[in-house]
């Protein structure tokens, strides 16, 4: 296919008749979801689904509301992730980008599978699982300088030859545009570019390879959907828009959400992801406030419209109706994902999660903290203040968590975080920095208690350098924690190291 075929306009008319008639068939797919006996975590996941088709936004999240404590639950959500060039390199002709580059021709895989050519070290790194593939060749002049790949189409089809032309297209105009040199080091820059392929293809993940400065290595930059990074995050309904959505059951629509005064900066510092244009609309059945469904910004950098504000409406409509068909499993769903006491993951959740996430890549490191002298705290002022301490120093973990990470309370005063992708250095100055920042927190907030002496001792393994599986990573930490315990408290150590405090 060459670049400079080109696709007949669809015209407006026909585009919206296609859209109503994706909307009815997606509403059928929710009807066919509120009549089945599902459990809530595939409701939800199928909602999110049917709401990312049809809005095309690049963070959705489907947030709970837990009555009991007056705090929405993010319970399913996917977030845009963004990574600078400089990351990680592909030797061509290596993957399918590999082949691209190395041939200079255009490559069409909707089963990656079945693909001899599909590398899956990439999907390993970035969390991902990749199905099909649309991937075309930067030129210039008569050299390829690069390539722009394209992962899952956006709404879960095929890619088609429209999508190749139009990819093509994009192709023929950037690769004249771009300075090789400098693209490299210009976050803006980058992240432009690559809104500009999300606009031309929509895809769940968005790549762009550059050949280094020698010409050998393919480096990548990328936009990809990341499910579940903010999942269990707890949000007090008199905070940010969701939670004003939460409290006053109106949807919002916002062209600049960020400039908004009622706008949280908290959740953006979890997902280090900037709000622009944002749609967020109440699930309510027969007045009774379910949850909220928020969009943020699409993938073409266009804002929401009333028509997708009527659409998400819609959506949330049906949501109810599926949602509270499982009302019974609610409050249990919610309870298996959260510590009730901290708002992080608790120990059910971290058991899932630490088998799932070494399975996906390496390196990843174990955390392991346990409270020093928390006793002497609750023997002073009692099991009410003790369990505010622990919820507020929780608080302080969860905090410090980063996109993707996982802090759960593993239970009494001992907590978890799972970081992965990091090696055991990269673990150690994550575990300093939690560890100086309790030791740091002195005043029990609201109630003026001196908590100063609960400082906390820290272990750290990384897998595979200390173990090869969750059971024996989680020993190997809390046996280098203990060791901190043993010695003078107030101290960080690596499995099988001195610790150091």
């Amino acid at each position: 296919m060459l670049a400079g075929d080109h696709a007949m306009a669809t015209p407006a008319s026909d585009r919206s008749f296609e859209q109503r008639l994706r909307e009815l068939a997606i509403t059928n797919e929710l009807i066919k979801t509120i009549t089945s006996s599902l459990p809530l975590p595939d409701i939800l996941r199928i909602v999110l689904d049917r709401i990312k088709t049809l809005t095309r936004a690049e963070a959705l999240s489907l947030l709970l509301y837990d009555k009991q404590r007056d705090e929405l639950v993010f319970a399913a959500t996917e977030t845009l992730r963004e990574d600078v060039v400089v990351g990680m390199r592909v030797p061509p002709p290596t993957g399918i980008a590999g082949w691209v580059a190395h041939t200079g021709r255009s490559a069409v895989v909707n089963d990656v599978a079945k693909d001899p050519r599909f590398y899956d070290a990439v999907d390993r790194v970035m969390h991902f699982a990749t199905h099909s593939v649309l991937a075309v060749p930067l030129t210039r002049g008569n050299r390829v300088i690069g390539v722009i790949e394209i992962a899952n189409r956006y709404d879960g089809t095929s890619f088609s030859d429209d999508d190749l032309r139009d990819l093509e297209r994009l192709s023929a105009t950037v690769s004249q545009e771009i300075d090789i040199e400098r693209l490299p080091h210009d976050r803006e820059a980058l992240r432009a570019l690559l809104g500009r392929v999300a606009a031309a293809v929509p895809g769940e993940a968005s790549s762009l390879l550059l050949y280094d400065p020698h010409g050998r290595q393919l480096l990548r930059a990328s936009r990809t959907q990341q499910p579940g990074v903010i999942d269990g995050m707890r949000l007090r309904c008199d905070r940010g828009i969701a939670g004003w959505v939460a409290r006053h059951r109106e949807p919002v629509r916002l062209d600049d959400a960020a400039a908004d005064p009622r706008y949280d900066p908290s959740i953006e510092s979890q997902t280090h992801f900037v709000a622009h244009t944002m749609l967020c609309v109440p699930i309510l059945s027969k007045d009774t406030l379910l949850g909220v469904i928020q969009m943020i910004n699409k993938t073409d950098n266009t804002p929401f419209t009333e028509e997708e504000l009527r659409v998400a409406e819609t959506l949330a409509n049906h949501s109810a109706i599926a949602i509270e068909n499982a009302s019974l499993y609610r409050q249990a769903y919610l309870a298996s994902i959260t510590d009730d006491l901290t708002g992080l993951s608790n120990a059910r959740h971290f058991n899932r999660m630490l088998p799932e996430l070494m399975q996906r890549g390496r390196p990843l490191s174990l955390v392991v903290l346990d409270l020093d002298n928390f006793k002497h705290i609750v023997d002073t002022y009692g099991h009410l203040v003790g369990s505010r301490t622990i919820g507020q120093l929780g608080g302080l973990i969860g905090q410090m968590a980063r996109p993707g990470d996982i802090a759960a309370r593993f239970g009494g005063d001992e907590f978890v975080i799972i970081l992965p992708l990091t090696d055991c250095a990269s673990a150690l100055e994550i575990a300093e920095a939690v560890r100086f920042a309790i030791e740091s927190c002195t005043v029990l907030e609201g109630h003026g208690v001196d908590i100063s002496t609960v400082t906390a001792s820290v272990g750290v393994a990384t897998f595979p350098d200390h173990a090869s599986n969750a059971d024996d990573l989680f020993r190997a930490a809390d046996a280098a924690m203990y060791a901190v315990k043993r010695q003078d408290k107030n101290g960080v150590a690596a499995a099988g190291s001195r610790p150091s405090g």
